[in-house]
């Protein structure tokens, strides 16, 4: 399929946390090589920015995650859901997926693509069709307190029999703004991360009560339908695995992705919290040498 990403501008953003920081060098370098962003935002703690400096790469833009808000910030979060179920644990997790939201405020072009800072690409990826319709990457994920904080937050159902989270999402900028905008209003004089995070059940927010993904797809959905479309065909489906790091450790080579090239992933996740064999990484990436030798 011919590519469209010379007619529609989009720029990319990337949250990285402490724990992704090496693994989001790699991805920074493979989304600059595969994608046409106009930009690609990375947020983070300011003490991360000398380490993605050393990128040099022209389009690359840091954000301080806590100046990217108005007197909001990670602490904010944490000391919220101390207030409220004792744990904070969670913060970090609530917060990344506000600035993901809140940075519509600032890109300028007409779309972003929000991209997981531990999934790698390997290849070239249309994210718009022939009509420049966004492409979505459905998954079969049905978390019932995602829906019901919609619910709350926009008085919105689930619009849909599938799910929209994946390891990237192509965001419509102005849609975003006008989906931020009315939650804004239905919060009133209140910060709208704080209106989401106390209209999450109690039970649901020390685990996960609230997903930027499904909100916003069902958003779209119910305001903007013909702005997107499924991937459908065979040359819009992507081929993807979320086991890297248990196939080839959390943090590969270029020999390791280039050998995942050329099995025809489009891309690869690399969780840290999965259970490795070191037995099986040593083999793997054995049989990895052997085969490029």
């Amino acid at each position: 399929m011919q590519s469209l990403a010379n007619n529609l501008h989009y720029d990319v953003v990337i949250c990285v946390g402490p724990q992704h920081i090496e693994i989001a060098k790699i991805v920074i370098n493979q989304v600059k090589r595969f994608f046409q962003a106009q930009q690609i935002y990375v947020i983070t703690h300011a003490s991360h920015f000398e380490k993605f400096q050393v990128l040099s790469l022209s389009n690359l833009v840091l954000v301080n995650e806590n100046e990217l808000f108005d007197q909001f910030n990670f602490q904010s979060v944490a000391d919220f859901l101390k207030q409220r179920i004792n744990n904070g644990d969670r913060a970090g997790w609530y917060f990344q997926q506000f600035l993901k939201m809140e940075i519509s405020k600032i890109i300028q072009s007409d779309y972003y693509l929000i991209w997981d800072a531990d999934t790698i690409p390997l290849k070239p990826i249309d994210f718009f069709d022939k009509e420049e319709r966004a492409l979505i990457h459905k998954s079969e994920e049905n978390h019932n307190p995602y829906f019901e904080t919609l619910e709350h937050i926009l008085g919105l159902k689930k619009t849909v029999n599938y799910s929209f989270i994946s390891e990237h999402f192509m965001v419509q900028t102005k849609l975003m703004q006008n989906m931020l905008l009315e939650i804004s209003t239905n919060a009133g004089n209140q910060a709208w991360p704080y209106y989401i995070l106390e209209n999450i059940t109690t039970k649901d927010l020390a685990l996960s009560g609230f997903s930027e993904y499904e909100t916003y797809g069902n958003f779209l959905n119910s305001t903007y339908p013909d702005n997107f479309r499924l991937r459908t065909s065979p040359s819009e489906l992507l081929n993807t695995t979320r086991n890297g790091s248990m196939i080839l450790g959390t943090l590969p080579n270029t020999k390791d992705l280039n050998f995942l090239e050329v099995l025809g992933l489009h891309y690869a996740t690399f969780e840290i919290w999965q259970d490795i064999n070191p037995k099986k990484i040593k083999t793997n990436k054995r049989r990895i040498a052997l085969f490029f030798s």
